[in-house]
């Protein structure tokens, strides 16, 4: 969301500008340390110098290729290659070459970070995903040849050893990736670290895929050859297909719910783009009180249709029986359950207006915290764009409706939000 700053000079020392500074230094530290640890790794490797070379280049090329995950981020063939690495180079045999899979990751993530800085429009973001690419392997790296020299030392069979190392290196790469989003995020000074991270486990059945892949493609090249390369990527590019059909599926629905909740105001319901910075304010407040991903996005699309209802207000009828702010509500949340899967969208809907206390109560438990954050954000939005609020103004018109409308926690969640973008002074 665009959020306007109260002072042109609070740019240099916002967060968003500091922790840009900060990602750059540690994504050129990262590299470098990469680039030292690859040339140390090379020097002790039994593999030679042009394999590890030919190796780190095939990483390389992989981590340019994106494939599209559940949590709407993007997640790198390259892993998929370095989960084939150590079983190229000879590992589970009894004699792992830890050195060379060490130095084939760190120049195939050295080399994946020049080219992905060089070619793209969005270099901040190329800099958090190089760093926690580079978390995720090395730990990858770590536990598959610790788990391996523990089953080796335990006298397991062969298969056992390679089907423990790999699963264990996965799940040690798939808990690390998410971790390392989170660490971003406080470097970053986010307020959702707890959100980021339960998004990016979201992304399993994508490394499952990878990792079965690499696997596959590790285990075959001894038997088959360059005819391993079909045997791995043939049913990997029947998975690719089905996660971009996926996601070009979740991209249309949202679309469409943006859309539809366009309508109020072609017809002049509601403020232009009120329903947009809503759901863009909604949601950073949801992510800011810790609801997981699948809340937030429900809490997106009920705040995208809140005003859906008020199409009802062209009918000549329904302006001369009259109406209240609930039957808005329930009108919308009729409207939106037509499709089952909004079901809890529309529920959020059709409880937005109703207060968060009653008198002699100290708040209403079954009132749905989205919806209260629906409520609010809304009627922040409308002070400050509708009615031409200051920021701040409009925050203390919710406090001053804080003794039975507005909840005053999810009030303080805005605030802290608000502050956090430099809006209103903390």
């Amino acid at each position: 969301m665009s959020f306007p700053r109260t002072k042109p000079d609070v740019l240099q020392n916002s967060w968003p500008y500091m922790a840009d500074r900060h990602m750059m230094r540690l994504g050129a530290a990262t590299f470098i340390a990469l680039v030292g640890v690859g040339s140390l790794m090379t020097l002790s490797a039994r593999t030679g110098l042009v394999q590890i070379l030919v190796l780190a280049t095939l990483i390389t090329l992989a981590q340019l290729i994106a494939v599209p995950a559940p949590s709407g981020d993007r997640v790198f063939l390259g892993v998929g290659m370095a989960a084939a690495t150590p079983l190229l180079l000879g590992s589970g045999i009894g004699m792992p070459d830890l050195y060379g899979t060490s130095a084939v990751t760190a120049f195939g993530l050295a080399g994946a970070w020049i080219v992905s800085v060089a070619r793209t429009g969005e270099r901040r973001r190329a800099r958090t995903r190089f760093v926690s690419e580079a978390i995720a392997m090395v730990l990858f790296v770590v536990a598959f040849f610790g788990i391996e020299y523990l089953l080796l030392g335990s006298g397991a069979l062969l298969d056992v050893v390679i089907l423990g190392s790999v699963a264990g290196g996965a799940m040690a790469w798939y808990l690390g990736r998410a971790t390392a989003n989170a660490l971003i995020g406080l470097e970053e000074h986010q307020l959702d670290v707890r959100y980021v991270w339960l998004l990016a486990l979201e992304d399993w059945p994508v490394a499952l895929s990878l990792f079965a892949s690499g696997a596959l493609l590790g285990l075959a090249w001894p038997q088959m050859g360059g005819w391993s390369i079909a045997a791995a990527l043939l049913p990997y590019a029947f998975t690719h297909l089905a996660f971009m059909r996926y996601d070009l599926t979740r991209t249309t629905y949202r679309q469409m719910i943006r859309a539809l909740a366009r309508i109020p105001e072609v017809a002049d319901l509601t403020p232009d783009g009120h329903a947009v910075r809503t759901a863009k304010l909604a949601t950073s407040v949801g992510r800011e009180l810790g609801l997981n991903p699948e809340e937030v996005e429900e809490l997106e699309y009920a705040a995208l249709m809140h005003d859906i209802g008020r199409v009802t207000l062209n009918e000549p009828a329904i302006i001369r029986a009259g109406y209240t702010s609930d039957d808005i509500a329930r009108w919308g949340a009729q409207i939106i359950s037509e499709a089952p899967y909004l079901e809890r969208a529309a529920d959020m809907v059709r409880q937005q207006y109703a207060p968060y206390r009653q008198p002699g109560v100290e708040k209403d438990e079954s009132l749905p915290i989205p919806s209260k954050i629906i409520k609010i954000t809304s009627e922040y939005d409308r002070g400050v764009h509708d009615r031409g609020l200051p920021p701040i103004e409009a925050l203390e018109q919710l406090h001053r409706g804080s003794a039975y409308e507005y909840d005053p926690s999810i009030i303080a969640s805005l605030r802290r939000v608000l502050v956090h973008h430099g809006v209103v002074a903390a």
